[in-house]
């Protein structure tokens, strides 16, 4: 068996044995926040340390046959861009955050939930427009988008400013309207000194953004070879493990309830950081 081939196949094995480690981690930490009722930034943030921990187990599980089907990379790819898309809005989410420069700094609380808000509003917001759609071309009755709109303000009463049911504009009763792309996310990444050195996350997310559908580059992307899709790989699962330890930084204040997990992370990272 050639060098080369038997370096990549260690590389792998010790990827899939570092991942399978980090995961512990994660199921660790998660393990202390059963479920219960929680400050909504709180319970956002352990949204996150669930999605980042299941997508590396998700991404370990394919890896572990990546040697033999390497056509799975396809799959491994489109975890990738979700992950990196959820990193990249708790980087964007971050520098607001560090903004604030004291308990009496009233616009840089303002301006962090203003960005908040639009994070926990744009899926409802965007699940009116297809409400609307499917009413206007008779999919659903007027009954069924109604019994919508109310689930809507039942289920997330916290968006909305009022629970006055607008049932013709529903979104302006949002407590935000104002909505970012990945793009604008970037830009603000890359001009905040607290995260520019990671605004390199926003290639490899465009990257395996065109794995989403099919296009003119997905083929060529997707048949690179093994060193050149496991690299890009490695490289992105690095910023998946950068999200779980920031959602271990958030989550431990102020009871140092994941001071295990952190140093755990920490080490496990160092390690993972090794491979490229």
């Amino acid at each position: 068996m050639e060098k080369s081939i038997i370096e990549s196949e260690q590389k792998l094995n010790l990827t899939i044995d570092l991942l399978s480690k980090i995961v512990r981690v994660g199921n660790s930490a998660q393990e202390k926040f059963p479920q219960a009722h929680y400050e909504i930034i709180v319970f956002v943030f352990i949204g996150y340390l669930e999605r980042l921990t299941a997508s590396l187990d998700s991404i370990n599980i394919l890896l572990q046959q990546y040697k033999d089907k390497p056509y799975i990379e396809t799959s491994i790819g489109l975890i990738i861009r979700a992950s990196l898309l959820d990193y990249m809005t708790m980087a964007y989410m971050s520098t607001f955050f560090s903004d604030i420069k004291s308990k009496d700094d009233t616009e840089g609380e303002i301006k962090f939930q203003e960005k908040f808000n639009a994070l926990i509003c744009d899926q409802i917001h965007n699940t009116f427009k297809y409400l609307k759609l499917t009413k206007s071309s008779n999919l659903i009755s007027q009954e069924d988008y109604n019994s919508a709109i109310e689930n809507c303000y039942k289920n997330y009463h916290f968006a909305f400013i009022d629970d006055q049911v607008d049932y013709d504009h529903p979104e302006q009763k949002l407590i935000c309207t104002k909505f970012v792309s990945p793009r604008d996310m970037f830009t603000r990444i890359h001009n905040h000194p607290l995260t520019k050195k990671y605004s390199k996350v926003y290639d490899l997310y465009i990257y395996y953004s065109k794995y989403e559908h099919y296009g003119i580059m997905t083929h060529f992307m997707q048949n690179q070879g093994f060193d050149n899709n496991f690299s890009r790989i490695i490289l992105s699962i690095k910023y998946i493990i950068r999200g779980i330890g920031a959602t271990f930084a958030f989550l431990d204040n102020p009871k140092d309830k994941l001071i295990e997990e952190k140093k755990q992370l920490n080490i496990l990272e160092e390690k993972f950081g090794e491979l490229s």
